[in-house]
């Protein structure tokens, strides 16, 4: 989860999934306890209009006239409002006409004490009951303990409360829903300009764009102040940076143009001469070219690689005519790398001048992407590079065949620009026996 929306997306929504599950549990609950409470209530009022209406004789015997019954519904069999009078909390003393069988009983329970259950029957299935124990004295006799207990059925009720949860849930998981996709918006909304710094970045890489815009929110402008004054100072760095090479180029030139030119009877000592003097050109241009190398490159565009190589190809077709070399060229026009044009066309000179010069007549260059990294493979079909050269090819002025003319800086300058851009640069075997050079560069995403 390297996303900042889909990381606050989901804590948004574990948030809401237990601030939902909580609000829920709670608002069934309370409805629960209050329901409860009223049927309590319901029922205790009509404990007290049956003890009101209760007559008992000296023999202990119960009656309660039907028309005088708290509820109506208790005079109608199995109408799911019962009542039941029971002595010494054990034996039935009378029972409402509603009911035609016994009512779960339960013996415990002190004088005057309410008991409150919610009970199953399996006759008359699940019930609200409530029980009241009196002692009722007798006119010649001592005081008789009598429970009195009113049942109700709890079906309708237990149905209308899986109604309630039901609809509960589904109101609070579409408000869920609904706040979920209004913070979606939301988050869109307040990460939009992350996004479209992003996107001006992108720009910056791809050359479309100098420096990063102002008017961005207050928490961001000092992000955006620093990246401006880097790619500035960046850019004016490596400006007087390759205005002083020029310059150190400049003022050397005319003194080794001088030596060069020197005239002396001497014929040997003007070999000498001039011998140095190209050996001090070539030091000059490879240390130059190196301290180049030596510079980062900050957001560099991508660049495009087929039409380069072929615009090089041709440039080595026209040096090395007279070798009639076959050049091969894949590589397709959407590939690109991280590289600067200059370099770009400073590595691959070097290199295919290499190849047409100690490759024989065929010379084969290819390029593919693969994980973000583009590939270039150069193989000729010359003798290729000695095996036990290793990696020391790479350094200043060793070479590999010293018949040629050079002074084997060629390479080491282009491994070292490789580098500075984050490649690679590696020296094999060609399939056909010659010589193989690959890049590695960091592709364009």
């Amino acid at each position: 989860m390297n996303s900042i929306s889909v990381r606050l997306l989901l804590a948004a929504s574990v948030v809401l999934a237990l601030f939902i599950t909580i609000t829920i549990y709670t608002i069934q609950s309370a409805v629960d306890i209050r329901s409860e409470q009223s049927q309590f209530a319901r029922l205790q009022g009509q404990m007290y209009a049956l003890l009101g209406v209760s007559d008992i004789d000296e023999n202990g015997t119960v009656s309660i006239a039907v028309d005088d019954l708290p509820n109506p519904l208790m005079a109608q069999p199995m109408s799911g409002e019962y009542a039941e009078v029971r002595n010494s909390f054990e034996a039935r003393a009378w029972a409402s006409p509603s009911l035609t069988t016994a009512l779960p009983s339960d013996p415990e329970g002190a004088i005057g004490e309410w008991r409150f259950n919610t009970e199953e029957s399996p006759e008359l299935g699940p019930l609200f009951v409530v029980r009241f124990a009196v002692e009722w004295q007798m006119n010649d006799g001592p005081a008789m303990p009598y429970q009195y207990v009113i049942a109700s059925s709890s079906a309708k009720f237990n149905q209308q409360r899986e109604e309630f949860n039901r609809n509960i849930w589904l109101a609070m998981l579409s408000m869920g829903g609904l706040m979920l996709m209004l913070m979606t918006l939301i988050l869109a909304w307040g990460l939009r300009p992350l996004r479209k710094l992003s996107a001006q970045l992108r720009e910056i890489e791809a050359g479309e764009r100098d420096a990063l815009p102002g008017r961005l929110p207050i928490e961001l402008r000092p992000l955006t102040g620093s990246i401006n004054t880097l790619i500035a100072s960046e850019r004016n760095r490596r400006k007087r940076y390759r205005n002083t090479l020029d310059d150190l180029a400049h003022s050397l030139k005319t003194p080794l143009s001088v030596l060069r030119n020197i005239n002396t009877a001497d014929n040997a000592s003007h070999g000498e001469v001039s011998r140095q003097t190209d050996r001090m050109n070539e030091i000059v241009s490879y240390h130059i070219k190196r301290a180049d190398a030596g510079s980062q490159r900050l957001l560099t565009p991508p660049l495009a690689l087929a039409e380069s190589v072929q615009r090089m190809v041709s440039t080595m077709k026209k040096v090395y005519a007279e070798q009639s070399i076959a050049f091969d060229v894949d590589i397709d026009p959407q590939t690109s790398a991280r590289i600067e044009s200059a370099d770009w066309l400073e590595i691959l000179g070097n290199l295919l001048d290499n190849a047409c010069k100690y490759g024989a007549s065929a010379v084969s260059i290819s390029a593919d992407t693969i994980e973000q990294i583009t590939r270039i493979t150069i193989d000729d079909n010359g003798p290729g590079f000695p095996a036990d050269a290793g990696d020391s090819l790479l350094d200043r002025g060793t070479r590999a065949d010293t018949h040629k003319e050079g002074q084997g800086i060629g390479l080491a300058v282009s491994h070292e620009l490789i580098e500075n851009y984050g490649g690679e640069l590696t020296l094999n075997r060609s399939p056909g026996g010659g010589a193989r050079v690959s890049i590695e560069l960091p592709t364009w995403q």
